[in-house]
């Protein structure tokens, strides 16, 4: 079986096996890659986002909009079309953005969409998590999202042996920015680490993808949603400073 058969019918495999009732965590019929990145900034959070669900915020929406603004740049594709553009031959890496994935770990199905991934003759060369946020801060949670991305397109037939994944970072007023909606942003063309203009500052850091850690953090995470443990709850007062449930959390550090 040739490359893009194997990653085509793996995928669809999967999204065309899930039951009609979910039998994980809050009757899901899969894992969200960005849920459990969640969970590692605060798992108590994630929870209560299930349970007591809170209207959209603004920095969400505005979050929305930015990386809209970034992937509305790329040329409509579908998601076979996408793979064949993946593993052609090709003398230099190809982007895709939103670009749709899945895999299964332990018989439970894991999806995701990966920000932009740049691929060559069906190796990864570079995975890119973007986050907008008003602080320019590295957190493990970023990791871990940035990895499994790595992770599950290797799991899904893609060469990641010699992946890197790059952290962006920007200013939330930067999501309507004209240089995004242009791709003109150094940050985001990866012609620069940071960035200064009128709308805000941006800064992106590049690391190497190890697979193993992330094979044993997701292992952690998935005894959550498989019914094995309870949400931990951080145990960072800033994290409970800014968190939408400070006030009605039984765990929070700022009641």
């Amino acid at each position: 079986m040739d490359l893009e058969k194997q990653i085509l019918e793996g995928y669809e495999n999967i999204i065309s096996s899930l039951p009609p009732v979910g039998n994980l965590r809050f009757g899901r019929k899969m894992v969200r890659v960005s849920d459990i990145g969640k969970q590692y900034y605060c798992e108590k959070a994630l929870e209560l986002s299930y349970l007591k669900p809170l209207p959209q915020t603004k920095r969400m929406a505005d979050g929305e909009k930015g990386h809209a603004a970034i992937s509305s740049t790329a040329k409509p594709m579908t998601h076979e079309e996408a793979v064949k553009k993946a593993v052609i031959p090709r003398t230099k890496p190809f982007c895709l953005y939103e670009f749709n994935i899945a895999w299964l770990s332990k018989d439970v199905p894991i999806i995701g969409s990966v920000d932009e991934a740049w691929f060559q003759q069906g190796n990864v060369d570079l995975v890119v998590e973007r986050k907008f946020t008003n602080k320019l801060d590295v957190y493990s949670s970023y990791h871990i999202q940035a990895q499994l991305y790595c992770l599950g397109l290797g799991e899904m037939g893609f060469d990641n042996t010699t992946t890197r994944y790059r952290i962006a970072l920007m200013k939330r007023s930067c999501h309507d920015c004209l240089e995004l909606m242009t791709l003109t942003c150094p940050t985001v063309t990866c012609e620069a680490e940071t960035h200064l203009c009128g709308k805000g500052e941006s800064k992106a850091f590049v690391y190497p993808f190890d697979k193993q850690p992330v094979i044993t953090n997701l292992e952690w995470a998935l005894d959550f949603w498989i019914g094995r443990r309870n949400a931990i709850p951080t145990m960072n007062r800033a994290k409970c400073a800014s968190c939408s449930y400070k006030t009605t959390c039984e765990n929070s550090l700022v009641i």
